[in-house]
């Protein structure tokens, strides 16, 4: 520890505790990819006439591409591969306008890597997210990366969680993850992580150690100013 103050709200949750390595999420917490992939499915939706229920939205949140091909092939009655296809080309196609950090992101992720190594851990495919983070001007700032290609099971299974904490060599438990949905909250609070959720605006907060509205709290750049 630095002897910095910790903030009242960190300290009444973490105590002294300070992380090995800190695992970040990348769409809709660091990145705002998070509107472009539901675009991409909502006009992958239109184009294929599928009818999508209340259940069907919550599962496509946060959903790795093979998921949501999977469940918009089964409501419009099309091959996966063809729904796969066109799903991936949509969503390159908006990328290639651009990427855009989400507010505190490029703040929080060079504060956080002047003090320990850090990793991301996306359920987007690994050539997606080398892609998008480099266009967001983030790549650099990781020395590990884990996608949905490569674990066995990507999120909500807390694979790439426990492998990012071998690869940075820290105990999961002594590790903090940061997540914007349910299903990315689950992998890193099962994966044995701590947990600070921030969740995207009009979604509620998933389970976790403490929940933030945004990385732009001041609060937040203190307390790692302690580590």
């Amino acid at each position: 520890m630095t002897g910095a103050r910790i903030p009242e709200r960190f300290a009444a949750v973490f105590g002294d505790w300070t992380p090995q390595a800190v695992v970040f999420d990348c769409d809709g917490l660091l990145l705002d990819t998070e509107s472009v992939w539901q675009q991409t499915q909502d006009a992958v939706v239109e184009q294929l006439q599928a009818h999508l229920d209340e259940a069907d939205e919550d599962v496509l949140h946060g959903s790795t591409l093979e998921d949501a091909a999977d469940l918009i092939a089964k409501r419009a009655k099309r091959p996966v591969d063809e729904v796969h296809q066109m799903l991936l080309e949509n969503f390159e196609q908006r990328l290639a306008a651009g990427v855009h950090p989400m507010p505190g992101a490029p703040e929080i992720v060079a504060a956080a890597g002047a003090k320990l190594p850090l990793g991301c851990a996306s359920n987007s495919w690994m050539e997606a997210l080398e892609e998008k983070l480099t266009a967001g001007g983030l790549r650099e700032h990781f020395t590990v990366l884990k996608a949905s290609d490569s674990v066995e099971h990507p999120k909500p299974a807390p694979d790439m969680y426990v492998a990012a904490a071998r690869e940075l060599g820290a105990d999961p438990g002594h590790m903090l993850a940061f997540e914007d949905s349910g299903t990315g909250a689950r992998a890193a609070r099962d994966g044995g992580l701590r947990l600070i959720a921030v969740p995207a605006p009009g979604y509620d907060a998933p389970p976790a150690d403490l929940a933030l509205t945004s990385l732009e709290d001041p609060e937040l750049q203190e307390w790692i100013a302690s580590w």
